[in-house]
């Protein structure tokens, strides 16, 4: 299958690619379940569109250079009503104000220059993935090349709990970006054919206002030790997207809980919280 900027998020290009967002769709660890992501995979489950996702998105389109298309085509942006009919949210104004600090800075916006929206396939732990790159430069110095994703969150400082393992997290490592940029750059440097690494880097802007802001670099360091948290989890994923294992419900999830059925009564001494 070939992809291009159409049909690289469509159902048929998730069947037949393993991506990095995919991936952690099967971990509880990143907040995944076997059972949805495999609903999802069969068209039976369908994400929604929240307005947080939707301001990551207003974002990106601004990065790409697409943000006027954007906002013809979500009309869901403006309001409907009252004295500010016709005009942005309130939460999309915000988002310009974000924007607005990003462009205020020449190294993000120098990290954030380039080629938009690159998509390479390669083969990585026995599996076909693809990678949409926010902002690729290659060439970006006679030493070394980079790339750079752009993310929007709510607090750079804020430490995010991981109920399964139980301990606070960097939203750096709860959310997989680590994992993704990881991958980003294995399979970029196996498309092209190249010897080393490009650079991974990530621009994060905040939701606060004011909106702050930080551009971080992952090192080879960093590169190795997240594709071994993929290499330790993709025969399990394999098995399951394969339908070879049947997958697990979390019964947490959107999905689990419309879906759920109550088969037998729940002890109440399973309740203990520990």
């Amino acid at each position: 299958m070939k992809l291009n900027k159409s049909n690289y998020f469509s159902l048929d290009a998730d069947r037949h690619y393993m991506s990095v967002s995919q991936f952690k769709s099967f971990l509880p660890v990143y907040g995944g379940c076997e059972a949805r992501a495999m609903a999802k995979l069969h068209g039976e489950y369908v994400q929604k569109e929240t307005d947080a996702f939707l301001i990551g998105k207003y974002v990106h389109a601004w990065n790409e250079g697409t943000l006027a298309e954007f906002k013809a085509d979500n009309p869901s942006l403006y309001s409907s009503r009252g004295s500010t009919a016709g005009q942005l949210k309130s939460e999309f104004k915000a988002a310009n104000v974000m924007i607005e600090k990003l462009e205020s800075d020449s190294l993000i916006m120098k990290a954030l220059a380039g080629q938009k929206e690159v998509i390479f396939t390669a083969e990585l732990f026995g599996l076909e993935w693809k990678i949409m790159i926010d902002s690729y430069q290659p060439n970006f110095t006679a030493a070394a090349g980079i790339f750079t994703d752009l993310k929007t969150t709510q607090d750079l400082n804020k430490l995010v709990y991981n109920s399964l393992l139980r301990q606070y997290e960097h939203f750096i490592v709860a959310y997989g970006y680590n994992v993704q940029f990881a991958v980003y750059a294995e399979i970029e440097k196996q498309a092209t054919g190249r010897d080393e690494w490009l650079i991974p880097h990530m621009v994060a802007i905040t939701k606060q206002d004011p909106p702050d802001k930080e551009l971080y670099q992952f090192d080879y360091e960093d590169i190795t030790a997240a594709l071994n948290i993929v290499r330790n989890n993709i025969d399990r994923v394999k098995e399951v997207k394969s339908g070879k294992a049947l997958a697990v419900r979390c019964e947490e999830c959107d999905y689990c809980r419309s879906t759920k059925r109550i088969i037998k009564p729940k002890r109440f001494a399973e309740l203990a919280v520990y």
